[in-house]
């Protein structure tokens, strides 16, 4: 058996699977997974995405998300923009745009994103008493969009996420945390599919203040608490469940949720040192597998204390640090500088096609 999955023939149809993997919609990209551990690797790496990209008409790369405050004599209120910029070092920064919205929905600022599908959900509210604000789930790279009804927006939003759990027909769902006077947490999901939210019974973690964008696998969404532990909500079921990130990693507090391979990891990982990544296996298991061990390299005038912000791939790692972005190939130790970068407040991981989707129930795909 070993010879065999060795042999020419198995390399040549290993190549051969990605060739065709390559010309396929990440949407579909999933089910070719399946067929082939070597080749499932294999489609994780940079090159391949870059090859893929190219193929199917489509792009992913950072949107940077900025705020200045207007007005501060009388009511401040934030003013917020976005720039887009590409992880494969492209001139062109602006394939991302709100300028698709209504002027009514100017100022709206982004709050969510489906990494994969190219979906953003915008809140536009001008942090004004009194004033409602406004829901807006789109596509941007089609200049499609939807305004959906609110949730109860009287409690302060401590997270929130978006998914899209089927591309054909198009649905997606938004889950969103807050918090009342009580500091207790409640929970509410807006499925595209009825148009409506529905309120979930109270969390049971109150205390716990969720942070950073969620991260997902595995159909669910996945955020890291003040406390390492690891909060996870199943889209399919809309369950809530919790355990701890990696037993020797409990009391640390340089640590980053990523996806790795399609599955959920931890990475570990202090200025100039070296990084563990740490990866769930099973989809609803809690026992961490320690998959690999890299030293990130600084920049030459790196002279601040950041960490890497994403995987875009299962051998490079993104870092902004002194106010650029560039990638680090963890194979040949190699950066590469990408784009220098204004003082941002936040930043999303963003995949797109330029496909059509469903947002309404009269939309042709």
């Amino acid at each position: 058996m070993a010879m065999m999955n060795n042999s020419p023939t198995t390399m040549m149809n290993e190549d051969v699977m990605l060739e065709i993997m390559s010309y396929c919609p990440a949407t579909e990209m999933a089910k070719f997974r399946l067929l082939n551990k070597e080749c499932n690797k294999r489609s994780y790496e940079l090159s391949f995405i870059n090859r893929n990209l190219h193929r199917t008409n489509s792009f992913f790369g950072y949107i940077f998300l900025y705020r200045e405050v207007r007005n501060k004599k009388f009511a401040p209120y934030y003013w917020y923009h976005s720039s887009f910029v590409s992880a494969f070092g492209s001139k062109e920064k602006n394939r991302i745009s709100l300028a698709l919205l209504p002027r009514f929905l100017n100022n709206a600022d982004i709050k969510a994103c489906d990494t994969h599908h190219g979906i953003l959900l915008c809140i536009k509210d001008d942090n004004l008493w009194g004033r409602i604000p406004g829901y807006i789930v789109c596509k941007p790279a089609t200049k499609q969009y939807r305004l959906i009804p609110n949730p109860e927006t009287r409690f302060h939003t401590v997270a929130t996420g978006l998914m899209v759990v089927s591309s054909n027909p198009f649905r997606c769902k938004i889950i969103r945390v807050s918090r009342d006077g009580d500091f207790k947490l409640s929970c509410e999901v807006y499925d595209s599919d009825s148009d409506a939210w529905n309120r979930l019974s109270n969390l049971k973690f109150s205390g716990f203040f969720l942070r950073m964008q969620p991260v997902s696998a595995y159909g669910c969404l996945h955020w890291l608490t003040e406390k390492n532990n690891v909060m996870r909500f199943c889209m399919r079921t809309e369950t809530w469940s919790t355990f701890p990130v990696p037993d020797e990693l409990v009391d640390d507090d340089c640590l980053l949720l990523v996806s790795y391979e399609g599955k959920l990891g931890v990475i570990h990982s202090r200025w100039r040192e070296g990084s563990n990544i740490w990866v769930l296996e099973k989809s609803f298991g809690t026992s961490w597998v320690r998959f690999k061990d890299v030293k990130i390299k600084a920049l030459e005038d790196d002279i601040s204390n950041e960490e890497p912000i994403w995987l875009p791939s299962n051998d490079t790692i993104s870092r902004a640090a002194s106010g650029k972005l560039g990638l680090y190939n963890m194979s040949n130790d190699n950066y590469r500088y990408l784009y220098t970068i204004p003082d941002f407040y936040y930043y999303l991981p963003f995949y797109s096609n330029f496909e059509r989707v469903c947002l309404h129930k009269d939309d042709v795909e």
